[in-house]
């Protein structure tokens, strides 16, 4: 990848600022249900307006520990017949995070893609710790290659995507379906969690950084592999697909950093491991921001075209062989 400067644009600077005067305590400081609380007011503040899309419904669909909350959207009236559809995951550390805090994004990609989504409400931790999010990840997946006609997609014509925690199980649920020989049509990684078994430089420049200091990934950490983290543990590939040693096989891939974020390196190096395997794949680094910034559009305005070019990236793999 080519050397970049990161620095603080002026609305990152600006929000940084903010957080800086307000004093305002990190997820960290609170209960996980005062967290999740947390993480919708911060929504109230930050998110974009919510994209009209034709049609948004909600429904369950059988799970490893009970019935999922799914929440479909469908860009395009009208529509006969089978239509691609991305299969989406919120991020939030598998503590925090639902179908509502992050509707602005799935929202957002559905349009710009052009393509259905379909987003998962998994468990969350610490009421359900690792490997619940996963298992619930792989359960949606394989529900949806079997009752696709149900909800109409073309099983031909599918993708996951996911932020943050939510892309650790994008890629998780991309090698499920390489080991069963199901070609996805590509994978949205933003901001991605793909490596715990080492530290990153990033991981240690910005180690103070909001919203998700060293302090906060610890608190995520803690509440989802509990006493059980060790580090045999942090190798398991779910939780670090770095690790894998063929990543051959993998969907085309959009790779999303921010450059003040303690993850940024894991992603670029990820992305670099997919381009190394042959993988088709779009690095895309904004620079001066933070992680979570996707749900700050109000206040960090490259928030818009960001999501459009992760959109527009599944859109061309998923839309491009339409009827």
């Amino acid at each position: 990848m080519p050397k970049l400067t990161y620095r603080p644009d002026p609305p990152t600077a600006r929000v940084l600022a903010a957080i800086a005067a307000s004093d305002a305590p990190p997820y960290s400081a609170f209960t996980p249900d005062e967290a999740r609380a947390q993480m919708h007011r911060a929504g109230e503040v930050g998110d974009l307006a919510p994209i009209p899309v034709a049609h948004v419904s909600d429904r369950t669909i059988p799970g490893p520990g009970g019935d999922l909350k799914v929440r479909l959207y469908d860009p395009v009236p009208e529509a006969a017949g089978p239509r691609p559809l991305t299969l989406f995951f919120h991020g939030g550390g598998f503590v925090i995070g639902d179908l509502d805090t992050h509707d602005t994004i799935a929202r957002a990609l559905a349009h710009h893609s052009g393509a259905k989504l379909m987003a998962v409400d998994y468990r969350l931790a610490p009421e359900h710790p690792f490997p619940a999010a996963f298992d619930d990840a792989i359960a949606a997946f394989d529900w949806l290659i079997a009752n696709a006609r149900e909800i109409g997609a073309d099983t031909p014509r599918l993708a996951v995507a996911g932020d943050s925690a939510g892309a650790s199980l994008s890629i998780a649920v991309a090698r499920h379906a390489r080991s069963k020989d199901i070609a996805l049509k590509a994978q949205g990684l933003l901001y991605p969690v793909c490596d715990l078994s080492k530290t990153y430089a990033s991981e240690a420049e910005f180690a103070r950084t909001p919203p998700i200091s060293t302090d906060v990934l610890d608190y995520f950490w803690g509440h989802f592999l509990g006493p059980s983290r060790t580090p045999e543990l942090l190798r398991d590939l779910r939780l670090s697909p770095m690790l894998d040693p063929d990543l051959s096989g993998l969907p085309p891939a959009f790779v999303l950093t921010a450059g003040l974020d303690p993850l940024r390196d894991e992603g670029e190096a990820f992305a670099e491991r997919l381009i190394a395997a042959g993988i088709e794949t779009q690095y895309f680094c904004v620079t001066g921001t933070i992680h979570g910034f996707l749900r700050m559009g109000k206040l960090i305005p490259s928030v818009e075209d960001t999501l459009k070019a992760a959109g527009t990236f599944l859109g061309r793999q998923l839309v491009s062989e339409a009827a």
